[in-house]
Formats: structure tokens, sequence, C-alpha cells
């Protein structure tokens, strides 16, 4: 018996979208479509009697060929004279040199050799005047076993890191080769963002966009003071551009009897006065960490890489609800400062590491009486951990 098939009505159409919101719509998640980097157009040369080195898609004005990460090496070699050539060459050498008590070691962390054109592979055939290359710059090495992110240009007290790109041509003798070189350093400059935008792009009004930071600084003995609660509030993502400011807010929680060392005096009330002293130097800063290991044998160089402006501010409730998670207690007073920080323009590099040698960033709270042997208190430095990246943050994903 022959089947009949069922009755098909054809689906009515989909209806129109936009990535437009509509009133009362909410985005739950989104993905959004990877942008195309925006690419440089400049040219650099190195010019020598026997040949002529182009780099292409470099910065305008750099007097330094740079390249991201997974970057694109990219450009030609012109050759004077192609005639009796045995081989052409192209190397990228990366080296990584610690050095510390004396002692120093040197690795390779990158060694890449490509031949561009070589008389054994041709049959016979001259070699072209004009060369072009394409290869990619490596984002790792190998360290025995275990691959590690390849580090940065770099350059410090204690350690260097440097690439060279090398055009080898080869041309023979009547017992030897003869070799020439033409080596170009480059800077490997992998970039980097926070994976969220922070208070200094939104003002931050609640307590989740700030992560509070907690230190003591205590009394002595015999001044039978309580310690003073140190509370600084930076921006939740504790990841930050070299280029953008970084909002801080601090407050400092003790009886009214310990916070006098930061006053100019008391009021004739007991209530806490407005004017900050100088009897304490209180410092936000964002301090540079450079750690160096080598043979069991470790050194530490550090620097200062931004200074903190602080304002005194009045310590209104209405201008404090994003701080005060944790009410004050009974006989507890508070002082408060609202304050930024930036990185210097000499940061270039931010925090990475690969083993032996790491680089870490921190922001430092620094209260420090200016006479310790008349003041109660106690000098007090705590180092918090952060990260500082190359770039700002993006709502678009960009691989480099």
């Amino acid at each position: 018996m022959e089947s009949i098939p069922p009755s098909y009505t054809p689906s009515p159409p989909s209806p129109s979208y936009s990535t437009q919101l509509l009133p009362g719509e909410q985005t739950v998640e989104e993905t959004r479509r990877r942008s195309l980097q925006t690419h440089n157009t400049g040219v650099f040369r190195r010019i020598t009697d026997s040949s002529t080195l182009v780099l292409k898609d470099q910065p305008l004005g750099s007097i330094t060929p740079v390249y991201r990460r997974n970057g694109l090496v990219r450009g030609h070699i012109s050759l004077r004279s192609s005639e009796g050539l045995v081989e052409v060459t192209l190397k990228l050498e990366g080296h990584l040199r610690l050095e510390t008590s004396g002692t120093a070691i040197t690795t390779l962390v990158a060694s890449d050799s490509y031949s561009l054109w070589s008389s054994s592979s041709t049959a016979g055939d001259p070699c072209p005047r004009i060369l072009p290359f394409a290869i990619s710059f490596p984002s790792v090495f190998m360290d025995g076993c275990q691959p590690q992110h390849l580090p940065p240009s770099f350059e410090d007290k204690f350690a260097t890191c440097s690439y060279t790109l090398s055009v080898v041509v080869s041309r023979p003798r009547r017992f030897l080769s003869s070799n020439d070189s033409l080596v170009v350093p480059v800077c490997y400059h992998p970039r980097s963002r926070p994976h969220t935008p922070y208070a200094s792009e939104r003002r931050a009004s609640s307590p989740e966009e700030w992560h509070q930071v907690l230190s003591t600084m205590n009394a002595t003995q015999s001044s039978r003071l309580a310690p003073v609660q140190c509370l600084l509030f930076i921006p939740s993502v504790q990841v930050y551009p070299f280029s953008e400011t970084i909002p801080f807010h601090l407050q400092l929680r003790a009886p009214s009897s310990s916070l006098a060392p930061f006053l100019d005096k008391f009021a004739p009330d007991h209530s806490l006065p407005v004017l900050p002293s100088g009897k304490i130097s209180i410092r936000v800063y964002l301090l540079h960490q450079v750690v160096v290991k080598v043979f069991e044998k470790q050194k530490v160089s550090k620097r200062i890489i931004g200074e903190g402006k602080l304002t005194y501010s009045s310590p209104l409730p209405d201008n404090h609800h994003s701080y005060r998670n944790v009410p004050l207690g009974e006989g507890i007073d508070c002082l408060d400062w609202d304050g930024e920080l930036r990185c210097t323009e000499d940061v270039t590099v931010g925090s990475f590491a690969t083993d032996p040698l790491s680089v870490r960033d921190f922001i430092v709270l620094s209260l420090e009486p200016l006479h310790p042997l008349k003041c109660p208190l106690l000098a007090s430095k705590h180092l918090h951990p952060i990260r500082l990246v190359t770039d700002p943050w993006s709502d678009h994903a960009v691989t480099w």
C-alpha cells in the first residue's frame, strides 16, 4: 500500500533580530566578535654594503623593530650581488642573562633558523636578488621538559633579555665558506590587558567594586595605645594598565587617642579635627620588584614606579557607604583619604614570571613616624601584589 506523506505547512519566517535591547530586556551573556587588530604601516630598513634587510608592519618612526606575542615577522632581504652564493639564512635568537653575586648564566630562550635559499636545493638556479620571508615570533621556550612563556625584552640590574634577527649570507672560498652577517636587535613586547573594566572608567559606588587591603600599625608597649587599623581600598580587578590612573581610598580606624599622632591637635571637645599632621609620613606608591635566582642564590632589586597623591576627605557617612562594610565600633573614630596612583612614563614592562626570573608589582602602604623615638606608633609598611599590563580594558577580544 502506497504511503502518503503528511501535509506540510511551511514554517513562518524567523522574527527580525537586532542586537539593540528593547525596553525591559537585558543581556544575560554575550560573546563579541573578534575585531581586527590595527596594523602598523611603518617600514624598518637596515642597509649594509652587501645586503639590505626590510621589516614591515612597524610603528611609524620606530628605531627598533617591535613584535607582539605570536607576531608575524614579515619583510624581505635585498642582495647587492647574488652570484656564487651557497645559502641565505634568517635567524631569530633570544638570550636571557641573569647575574647574582658575580655569577652569570645565559639561557637561549629562542633559536629559530630559516633557510631562505640554498644552492643544494635549487638545481643550479641562481639566487634571486630579493628574498621575501614571513615567520612567526615564538611565544614559548622549553626549560628542560617544561614550556615557559617567552619573556619580554627586558633590562635590569641583575637580568637582561634581548632578541636579535640575523641574516647570514654564505659564499664559497677555496677551503672554507665565508659568511656575511647582518644583525638587528628587535624588541619583543607582548601585550596584555585587564579582563574587566575598573573604577577609573566608571566611578565605583558599591563595595563589590573595591578590594580591601587590611594592615595594622602597632603602638609601643609603653604607650598603651590601641593599634591603628589601616584599610586601603583599590579597584577589585587588581590588574591595571600603565596608562591609566588607579583610584584608591585610605581609611585609618582607631580610638581618638591612637589617631592623635596623625593630627595637628585635639579639639576642645575631643572630636577629631580635619587637618592631618606632619608627624607621620603617609605614602601609597607602586613598587616594581625583580627577583633573580641563580644556583640557589637570590638577588632582588626594587624601584618605585609611581607615587600616590592623597587628599584628606571629611568622613561623612554619605561619602563612605561604599567602604564601610564593617560599622565603626563604639569609641572608634576614623580618618579618610582619597587618592590616585599612576605609573611613571618610563615603565614599559609589566608583571611576568619565567623560572628563574620573576618581575612583580605591588601597591605599598607606608606609615612612618618622622621622629620614631618620640612617636607612640611604630612604622608600618604593607605590600599588596597587583599585576600591571600594557593596555587598558576593551570589550573587543584581540589576540596579541
